[in-house]
């Protein structure tokens, strides 16, 4: 078979560029976005390309995200409830004010007892993605000489909880299929493997000393009148305070630094898409450049931490390594004549997904590496890349000969993988793509232990 680039390669080229478009753009589409890694999945429309003549999907390998989820603690938004007590106490809020108090209050009492717990929201999102791929792989779920679906999640319960939505789902469309669990913690070698690790050459960490009459910072001790470090003016945020406030001075006073204020209200306005309510902050509140500035940091954090930035990168890779052989041994065993296997899925987390991508060299639409504090600058937006459901489906297609291929979808699209040629479009030879992950591993042992 002839190989070439089909227009898809050429599509998925261009689709690449798109994500490299202004913040102000990308954000005033959808301010939800700024949310980074918790941000609610975008079903947008999926698209197949072409398949070589002969060949027809006969397994899936998956691995997804956990859905929408409460926030981990009930104190995401401490600091601005603090504050919007005591101005409240003085008399200095607005009717637009104590409407915005109410509302903040309101996100934080749903949150009680139900910390990190998948929402409503979440399960509909592994349901839907559980049909899509149903519906567009009936082939993979009709062979009854093939009606085994074996399912691993990390032992969270929000991704158990995951699992069984899609799972449910599957079974409702595809009710002959023969589903097994697993959720222990042998899995998570694999499923949530740690990336706290350090090279046997590094130095043993050591405790940290501090001179004679130094404690730990009391957190009930005055805060200091915020003045800005030098050379950084900070942003301006009197647009966004001005009708919240009867006298911008008194509450000034109170406030001192402002910003630790608006960021607990832009961490409860963020969470508002992940559960069912109709408060809307981020949209009623917020101009899209104040959204901008409060978005870049924790964007840059989350390419530093689970990416493949230039300054963790290589640790990343390191550690993901057992995720992507766990792929590959159970592509094999399904490939083996005689096997039964439909499909293998996981469910986990956003700290092994995205550095699964990374590994794979597609963590960034255009295969980009950088370091962390220019995710932001660079058009890598979280959101995006990371949303909550973020899934890596791996289709695997046989013709009559046994000849296999496989392509890679992220999020449900289509994507190139760098370094390897396709056969086809987006499709791969199997052996040939198996030998350029087994290569990735060792390139990323051999960077990491020198």
């Amino acid at each position: 078979m002839k190989r070439s680039l089909t227009l898809t390669a050429v599509l998925l080229a261009i689709c690449g560029t798109i994500f490299a478009q202004d913040p102000m753009q990308f954000f005033s589409e959808n301010p939800d976005r700024v949310a980074n890694n918790m941000h609610s999945y975008e079903f947008h429309e999926i698209y197949d390309s072409p398949v070589p003549k002969g060949f027809k999907p006969f397994y899936i390998s998956h691995y997804g995200r956990h859905g929408s989820r409460y926030e981990l603690n009930h104190t995401f938004a401490k600091d601005a409830q603090a504050a919007f007590h005591q101005l409240d106490s003085l008399g200095l809020l607005t009717a637009t004010g104590e409407k915005l108090y109410s509302e903040v209050n309101e996100i934080v009492d749903a949150h009680v007892g139900m910390e990190g717990s998948l929402t409503t929201v979440g399960a509909q999102e592994h349901r839907k993605l559980a049909e899509r791929m149903a519906r567009r792989y009936p082939s993979v779920f009709k062979d009854r000489n093939r009606p085994e679906v074996d399912c691993f999640s990390s032992t969270n319960f929000r991704c158990i909880m995951s699992m069984c939505n899609f799972t449910y789902r599957l079974k409702e469309i595809y009710p002959k299929e023969q589903f097994t669990f697993s959720s222990a913690q042998k899995y998570m070698s694999y499923i949530n493997p740690s990336l706290n690790i350090r090279r046997p050459s590094d130095p043993a960490p050591q405790r940290p000393s501090f001179p004679a009459g130094m404690r730990f910072p009391n957190p009930n001790d005055p805060q200091p009148k915020y003045t800005p470090a030098t050379g950084t003016p900070g942003y301006d945020f009197t647009r966004f305070l001005t009708p919240l406030f009867t006298d911008m001075d008194a509450a000034l006073k109170v406030l001192g630094n402002p910003e630790p204020f608006v960021k607990g209200i832009f961490n409860a306005g963020g969470l508002c898409q992940l559960f069912d309510t109709d408060i809307e902050i981020l949209r009623s509140r917020f101009t899209t450049e104040e959204l901008v500035y409060l978005w870049a940091g924790g964007n840059d954090s989350i390419y530093r931490m689970w990416a493949g930035s230039e300054e963790n990168g290589e640790t990343i890779r390191y550690a993901i390594i057992p995720l992507l052989k766990d792929f590959i041994e159970k592509a094999d065993a399904a490939i083996a004549p005689g096997s039964r296997r439909a499909a293998d899925l996981r469910f986990g987390h956003d700290t092994s997904i995205l550095p699964l991508f990374a590994l794979l060299g597609i963590d960034d639409p255009l295969s980009r590496t950088f370091p962390y504090k220019k995710a932001h600058e660079m058009g890598w937006f979280a959101g995006l890349q990371i949303p909550m459901a973020t899934n890596c489906q791996m289709i695997f297609y046989r013709n009559k000969k046994g000849e296999v291929l496989t392509k890679v979808l992220y999020n449900e699209k289509e994507v190139l993988i760098p370094g390897v040629e396709p056969l086809f479009g987006p499709y791969y030879e199997w052996n040939t793509l198996k030998g350029h992950f087994l290569g990735l591993c060792d390139k990323a042992t051999a960077q990491w232990l020198k």
